[in-house]
């Protein structure tokens, strides 16, 4: 094996079997090599998302709701998409295509089992040292979550759940349960998830908006006795599911060199108000794949509208001052917009128009307050400026 590359890719997560999927598709003829720890692929996650029925991946959706609902003890919204469904890919799926279209490209190289570790440039290379030897290559695309010292957010949303089969017909399967039985207090937004496969399958999970990270088994006691709760029959777990997703991430550098590129969610790019990402990682994956197969130097991709990151800061730096205040203010915006407009606004970049309706249906002094005590200044690509 040589260890000369044009590309290296760190992480073959979503991110990265993304950008390799589009790169396939777009004709990419130089050597690439994509660096992944683990050894196998296992269905560990889900990913879900607003889209019309037709797209680039929808041969590997598993589940779609034209319905969903959201929910607090005291109400209940409904909504029904006239052109978006809410979608679900399965990541074992995703793995398993997009591993075989990788497989059939002899330029592009998978390494699992190996660890990437540190990095330096000299002259036109970087220099990447692994587990299974050094490597070279002219660019790197790192995909990798942020080390420990550098992953701050402003609010972190975690879940713990599980894929659950149930003895008695417990489920609808025409409607998603997105944010079912909204909660807050002084420690932020807690609801449950719902997601129906049939009358007896589902995969639900416990989520919580906290101001502070936790490790998300912390949350398994709780999806426990939330499980026994609601739903008074056998159940059978299948698989369980966890995580901790950043929003509205902490200051830090872009990019570590000029040959260097950060991607995925380390680099920012789920939506703050709402940690969804899928979306934006494939158009992300598309625009990037297409600036390397052309020769073309790869260009900043800001997240969103410079509106959008804006007011997702205000939303973000309000609800981090009134945590108590976030079941109330979620309930409004799915209340004021239709199924559409909500789709929209949590997983695709709203318009001036969506955020005045948004904007309409909230309390205006938490978010004046928010301003006046100061948030985090964004700059131009998306990102948050240390001051």
């Amino acid at each position: 094996m040589s260890n000369s590359y044009d590309l290296a890719i760190l992480g073959a997560g979503c991110a990265g079997l993304s950008l390799a999927r589009e790169l396939i598709r777009h004709g990419y003829s130089k050597r690439a090599v994509i660096i992944e720890p683990r050894d196998t692929y296992s269905h560990d996650r889900t990913w879900c998302f607003w889209a019309n029925a037709q797209h680039e991946l929808s041969d590997l959706v598993s589940e779609r709701w034209s319905q969903w609902q959201l929910s607090t003890p005291r109400r209940a919204i409904r909504h029904t998409g006239a052109k978006l469904s809410y979608q679900q890919i399965r990541s074992d799926d995703f793995y398993h295509a997009h591993l075989a279209k990788i497989a059939h490209r002899s330029n592009i190289e998978l390494l699992t089992g190996v660890t990437a570790g540190p990095m330096a440039d000299h002259d036109d290379r970087v220099e990447i040292e692994t587990t299974a030897g050094a490597i070279s290559a002219r660019r790197v695309i790192d995909t990798r979550p942020r080390p420990p010292q550098h992953d701050q957010a402003t609010i972190w949303q975690i879940f713990s759940g599980a894929e659950v089969e149930t003895e008695e017909a417990c489920f609808d399967p025409s409607v998603a349960g997105l944010m079912q039985q909204m909660t807050s207090d002084e420690s932020g937004l807690k609801f449950t998830y719902i997601l129906p496969m049939t009358a007896h399958t589902a995969l639900i999970q416990t989520t919580r908006f906290a101001l502070r990270k936790s490790a998300p088994d912390t949350l398994d006691r709780e999806f426990e006795r939330d499980l026994r709760t609601a739903f008074k029959t056998k159940t059978k777990i299948r698989r369980h599911e966890r995580g901790c997703l950043p929003m509205g991430q902490a200051p830090q550098s872009p990019h570590p060199s000029a040959r260097v590129f950060r991607a995925g969610q380390a680099a920012g790019i789920l939506r703050a108000s709402s940690g969804y990402g899928f979306l934006r990682i494939q158009t992300w994956a598309e625009s990037t794949a297409e600036e390397l197969a052309s020769g073309r130097r790869l260009s900043e991709k800001p997240f969103g509208s410079p509106l959008e990151r804006k007011m997702d800061a205000i939303f973000l730096a309000a609800m981090s001052r009134s945590p108590y205040a976030a079941a109330d203010w979620f309930a409004r915006i799915s209340n004021q917009l239709s199924g559409d407009e909500f789709g929209r606004f949590m997983s695709q970049s709203p318009t001036l128009h969506l955020w005045l309706k948004v904007v309409s249906a909230l309390p205006k002094a938490p978010f004046v307050r928010a301003l006046l005590a100061g948030m985090p200044k964004i700059d131009r690509a998306g990102h948050q400026v240390a001051t």
